[in-house]
């Protein structure tokens, strides 16, 4: 628990004497499933994720969040303090989430989608680290440049796994023309080093009740990943488009692996909403619902990698989504999923998924 008692002292010297204002929060995510296919076929139901948090603000200039999952592998989530060292540039410290990919730092609970893309498979999760943001604005124009250095995750640190060193910058622009109108840019560009350590890369075909992987790779005695990310996004009214390409290269002392991946992906709402851009942190947040509506999403999604006889293999799912809202908190999210894995062998997937998410 030494970890938390950092962050405590954190909050304490950054906020002393200021009035503090807390929230506690949570959320409750219930996924069943349908899945057919070559490799695996029936369904299944799962408590996809159930978890509490308590974030404040102390004054103006500094917040925290505590973050707890009760299910999955990785229990704590959000755990950081974050100040404002001056009106343009914020310091944050804590258990966070690598500032790698529009997709990734946007939280999964505002997704159209009950699971991310398949350039998921290459991305770090939370770790703890030191990030500093920094932003500017002029006119219409927004923008960016978040650097961060990060270890273990607060999971791994409990548990003494070496989990290697990321040194990420992630820069991005934005035209913001209105709250409905809006031009999203962004790169990232990433770097972890190891000791000698063995990673796995994996996909679930779109759903994590699919048991196993459609494709599955382990790379023994990794020195170094680096990872390059390029993003796009636009919101036109009830219209938003986003897609993003990652590139990630592996090294070990004998040879290097180059895999690469991408999506594209568009959502219409047919009662008028739109998607929220988050200006200050370049992200979507949760759309504001006045009483129920209806989100229709289609996406892309692309992953190559190359066996352990440099055989090239990839996946392709095809994502179709439904999103009824049926209040702020309470979403039913209905998606049909066809994957297609070539390898060896030519392996095909279909799957249909209902979410239940309710947030409070």
């Amino acid at each position: 628990m030494k970890f938390i008692f950092i962050i405590l002292i954190l909050v304490t010297f950054f906020t002393y004497g200021a009035e503090e204002k807390k929230y506690v929060g949570g959320q409750v995510v219930l996924d069943t499933a349908t899945i057919r296919g070559d490799d695996f076929s029936g369904t299944g139901r799962e408590v996809r994720s159930a978890r509490v948090f308590i974030d404040g603000e102390f004054g103006e200039r500094t917040e925290y969040e505590i973050e707890y999952s009760f299910t999955g592998n990785n229990e704590w989530k959000d755990v950081y303090v974050k100040h404002k060292l001056f009106d343009n540039l914020g310091i944050q410290i804590g258990n966070m989430k690598e500032p790698m990919s529009l997709e990734q730092v946007s939280s999964s609970k505002n997704s159209s989608f009950s699971e991310r893309s398949l350039i998921n498979a290459f991305i770090n999760h939370r770790k703890l680290g030191v990030m500093v943001q920094g932003k500017f604005k002029q006119g219409v124009q927004r923008g960016g440049i978040t650097l961060g250095i990060f270890g273990k995750s607060l999971d791994k640190l409990f548990e003494k796994k070496e989990d290697g060193v990321s040194i990420i910058s992630r820069i991005t622009y934005a035209l913001v023309y209105a709250k409905d109108d809006i031009l999203h840019l962004g790169v990232s560009i990433g770097q972890t080093k190891y000791h000698q350590k063995k990673i796995k890369i994996s996909t679930d075909a779109g759903s994590h009740l699919y048991e196993g992987s459609l494709l599955k790779r382990k790379i023994k005695n990794i020195e170094k990943t680096k990872r390059i990310g390029i993003e796009s996004a636009m919101v036109k009214g009830a219209f938003s488009f986003q897609g993003e390409y990652l590139s990630f290269t592996a090294l070990s002392p004998k040879e290097h692996f180059k895999f690469d991946g991408w999506y594209g992906q568009i959502s219409w709402f047919a009662t008028g909403e739109h998607k929220k851009y988050k200006v200050k942190s370049a992200k979507f947040s949760q759309t504001k619902i006045k009483k129920s509506a209806l989100e229709f999403a289609f996406r892309a999604s692309k992953i190559r990698i190359k066996d352990k006889d440099q055989i090239p293999q990839e996946e392709v799912d095809l994502t179709i989504a439904i999103n009824y809202y049926h209040r702020q908190n309470i979403r039913l999210i209905s998606s049909y999923t066809f994957a297609q894995a070539k390898k060896k062998q030519t392996q095909k997937e279909n799957l249909l998924q209902l979410r239940l998410l309710y947030t409070f």
